[in-house]
């Protein structure tokens, strides 16, 4: 258990319920190309229906940790000299193109190991505001599902696999 790596994510999901939203989670873990968990557990307590106070809170606090997420990795980029985007070109292969990659699936809707929220309506690490009334109007629809994904220390460290070059 020490080695293990564990990640939380908070997922938007529409359904009838606590359980076909928490299935639908289930089904998206699975069905992922890249993100593979071990185990997935979804934690009950801290999943909240728009319904409930909290919920707007809760949703605009992960939004918020994705923005803090995207800051730090625009962070990493101006560090190693790279926020002019014409000086891109001269970006080696490596730990700064994959810092751009984490960026980019941030920016674009691709859900990725540092997803801290993940709108599964809309493929997006963010809320539209068409969206945003739709859950007002219909509260009961939508869930935040809270899932801890945890990949085991004694599996072979994936990571490594998607990167050529690194500093990690």
């Amino acid at each position: 258990m020490a080695g293990d790596l564990i990640n939380s994510h908070t997922l938007l999901v529409a359904g009838s319920g606590f359980a076909p939203c928490r299935d639908h989670v289930f089904g998206f873990f699975q069905a992922s190309v890249l993100v593979k968990y071990d185990q997935v557990t979804v934690v009950a307590e801290e999943s909240i229906s728009a319904a409930h106070d909290g919920f707007m809170r809760q949703l605009e606090s992960g939004m918020m940790q994705n923005r803090k997420i995207l800051q730090r990795l625009l962070a990493e980029l101006g560090q190693e000299g790279f926020t002019d985007l014409n000086r891109w070109p001269e970006m080696a292969q490596g730990y700064i193109s994959k810092t751009v990659h984490e960026i980019a699936h941030l920016l674009d809707g691709f859900f990725g190991i540092d997803s801290a929220f993940y709108n599964l309506i809309d493929d997006s690490h963010w809320v539209s505001a068409s969206l945003l009334k739709e859950i007002r109007t219909s509260p009961d629809r939508y869930w935040l599902i809270r899932a801890d994904g945890v990949s085991l220390a004694q599996q072979a460290d994936r990571v490594p696999f998607l990167r050529r070059l690194g500093t990690e």
